[in-house]
């Protein structure tokens, strides 16, 4: 089975404050993993390490079997982050304007329509960005990063600002996703509601990895 991402041995800390200290954790092809931990743990410290945000560590970090020093793939990773497309709020765009402007961009020929009303944003597509509620606002970044159509999805608290319905949607668009190949990593609090759709969780504790069956957590 191919492997999607390896990291091993991963060191980082800002400053004199150790964050990461010797985390090691692979994923493959396919996988729908969650990642856990006290706030403060380095869970989005490690995306940002994933993604090339931060540079200045130790140990080693593979993407679809490349040293990301040389490859960062970031054509092959949607992310997802905490606060989707909140910094476009003031922005004079509509839903809809926003979402061509992206499949033209990406050079993608999609049911535009579709997806909004997988989302339930269809009713709002002419809705400036200013007008959205912050739980719209997440719905789209979601949209966009799913219509990029990466075969890895990285998700920062994606529910944050979502109704517990959406929770349950959402899940179901990644597992359908995964079930399609691709390759999913999500941070959650939401144990309660995600465990039962993971295939296992990386715990993030002193700096170092644990590996736990989601339905243990």
């Amino acid at each position: 089975m191919n492997k999607i991402l390896e990291v091993n041995n991963l060191t980082f800390a800002y400053e004199d404050r150790a964050i990461l200290d010797g985390f090691t954790c692979s994923m493959n092809e396919g996988d729908f993993v969650g990642i856990i931990g006290r706030n403060g743990a380095g869970k989005t410290t490690l995306l940002n390490l994933i993604l090339g945000n931060l540079k200045k560590y130790k140990g080693e970090i593979k993407l679809f079997g490349d040293n990301i020093k040389g490859n960062n793939h970031l054509d092959d990773i949607s992310y997802i982050s905490q606060s989707a497309v909140s910094a476009y709020k003031n922005f004079p765009t509509t839903i809809s304007e926003c979402l061509k402007i992206n499949l033209r961009r990406l050079k993608k020929n999609i049911d535009a329509d579709q997806m909004l009303k997988d989302l339930d944003l269809y009713d709002h597509k002419n809705k400036r960005l200013s007008e959205l509620s912050g739980g719209q606002l997440q719905k789209l970044g979601i949209l966009l990063a799913l219509i990029k159509d990466s075969d890895f999805i990285i998700l920062d608290e994606p529910t944050n600002n979502i109704d517990p319905a959406f929770t349950y949607e959402l899940l179901e668009i990644l597992t359908k996703l995964k079930n399609e190949g691709k390759t999913i990593l999500m941070v959650t609090h939401n144990m309660e509601i995600t465990n039962k759709y993971l295939d296992y969780v990386f715990k993030v504790e002193k700096g170092r990895c644990e590996v736990i069956d989601a339905r243990n957590v």
